[in-house]
């Protein structure tokens, strides 16, 4: 290692030689290559390891995401202006120093498979690595149709996980380069994220070293498409980019399409698809295809491949009024329309549980009713249904429920809205319309004892706090759970 009085340090890896910058209390390194530029022939292809670079490569400045449309929570958690590029497959590495061997924490950003990126300013890593003595690894991988696409002769599908698999083995490979563990690995993933935590497992792709996982608001209720959606929902897109002829011939002209022609068949492949109430990404993980088992599912497959893994999972308490609460179709929603609406979505119980809850919610409006019940089954039974398997299974699982909301929120606890509080600088999250009128000093408060409690389950697998009560495993039996909030308690987490 080598450093100057500007700020900036340098590191020597196999591949070469990185250049990064100091950044409050800890070392930056952005764009730090772990698979060769998906370009070309590799536009459809499974990630390669990167190739070595000449000189010195700069990593002190914020990496390009992956091609990507406005995110449809922009109006929730606010936007972002970042450069795109199919040359994303990178990491943002944040690190107290570089020598010594601490615990590492991979990021796996959120966005429906569709947006974001591991190096956004809302995930700078640098405080949650300067205050926990942690290694922090922001992903960029593959999303929408030039991640998931299922395509005969063109593309495999699950591309993007099988980024996230590729990154994995880079870090498990290089980590000790910046000051971490290659065997003391937590995955941490927030929605998407979470989701892929899981397909990742199940998926047997996690190797030695990986020994926690952190799944938040894992949407474990929108199922792997089957490889008949994939494959109808792959033929859209190639009508709407004109694209026909043989595998060979496809294959070769799929290479020329410009991206933003991808993307625009990406959305009107969405749009063909769009219904008030379904959640899911037009283009996602596919069961049965490389990377993903074909009895793939969330509470039986990836909950027993993580066994013997060290486990937090957790909910906000209003998932979907991320989606739902500025949504225009909401406001003139009846009772009749919004429970025929689940049964066609979701099947006969959503509808007897929406009956149910009107009847013993008389105030409550169709909106927030059709809103908590998606909630429910998308986000929360799931997920305590999953943390059931895995802790009968015999894996140490703890679950929180984030409950925390600003006053007159319109958006109340919802989906992402604890992410200020574990990732990114203040300043970051200013203009966040989630957080609207929140007592800042609140915030500070909460996220201290948020931080040191995920900080500590990545050293030790277990998230303690002083600032919490003393927080006990999961058990299907009692099915305790932290509550985040002003005064976080315990409760039980029933469905």
């Amino acid at each position: 290692m080598t450093g100057d009085a500007d700020g900036f340090v340098e590191i020597e890896l196999a591949h070469g030689r990185l250049r990064g910058v100091r950044c409050e209390g800890a070392l930056s390194f952005s764009g730090v290559p772990y698979a060769e530029p998906p370009l070309g022939a590799l536009r459809f292809a499974p990630p390669e390891p990167p190739r070595p670079w000449g000189g010195t490569r700069d990593a002190t400045h914020p990496a390009a995401t992956a091609p990507q449309t406005a995110s449809r929570l922009a109006a929730v958690m606010g936007d972002f202006s970042r450069e795109q590029s199919e040359d994303c497959l990178s990491l943002t590495i944040s690190t107290p120093g570089l020598q010594g061997r601490r615990s590492v924490i991979i990021w796996l950003h959120g966005g429906g498979f569709s947006s974001g990126g591991g190096g956004l300013d809302w995930y700078d890593g640098c405080r949650l690595a300067a205050e926990g003595d942690v290694v922090v690894v922001g992903v960029n991988y593959r999303l929408g149709a030039l991640g998931y696409l299922y395509a005969d002769g063109l593309s495999p599908g699950n591309l993007g996980l099988l980024d996230q698999a590729q990154a994995i083995r880079f870090v498990r490979d290089h980590i000790h380069n910046f000051g971490g563990d290659p065997d003391a690995i937590t995955l941490m993933g927030q929605s998407a994220g979470a989701n892929s935590i899981a397909a990742l497992f199940a998926g047997g792709h996690i190797g030695p070293g990986i020994r926690r996982a952190i799944l938040q608001s894992g949407a474990f209720g929108i199922h792997a498409l089957d490889t008949e959606t994939a494959r109808h929902r792959g033929s859209r897109l190639l009508h709407h980019l004109g694209l026909t002829g043989s595998s060979s011939e496809l294959a070769l002209r799929a290479r020329e399409v410009p991206v933003s022609a991808i993307l625009a068949a990406q959305g009107a492949v969405a749009r063909e698809a769009a219904e008030l109430g379904d959640t899911s990404p037009t283009f996602h993980l596919v069961a049965d295809l490389p990377g993903l088992p074909a009895d793939f599912r969330f509470d039986t497959s990836a909950a027993a491949a993580m066994a013997n893994v060290e486990i937090m999972v957790g909910v906000t308490a209003r998932e979907c009024q991320a989606f739902f609460a500025q949504d225009g179709r909401m406001a003139g929603l009846e009772h009749d329309d919004a429970q025929a609406r689940l049964q066609a979505l979701y099947g006969e119980q959503a509808a007897v549980d929406y009956a149910h809850h009107r009847r013993s919610e008389p105030g409550a409006t169709a909106a927030d009713l059709f809103s908590d019940r998606i909630s429910d089954i998308v986000f929360k039974s799931p997920a305590v249904q999953f943390a059931d398997v895995a802790s009968a299974a015999g894996a140490s699982v703890y679950f929180y429920r984030f409950d925390w909301q600003p006053p007159a929120s319109v958006f109340g606890s919802c989906h992402c809205l604890e992410l200020p509080f574990l990732l990114g600088m203040e300043a970051a999250w200013r203009e966040c319309p989630m957080l609207s009128a929140a007592d800042p000093h609140a915030v500070a408060r909460l996220g201290a004892a948020m931080r040191s409690a995920w900080l500590a389950f990545a050293r030790d697998g277990r998230p303690a706090s002083p600032a919490l009560p003393d927080w006990p495993r999961y058990m299907p039996e009692t099915r305790l759970a932290m509550h985040l909030d002003n005064e976080p308690r315990l409760g039980s987490e029933n469905v």
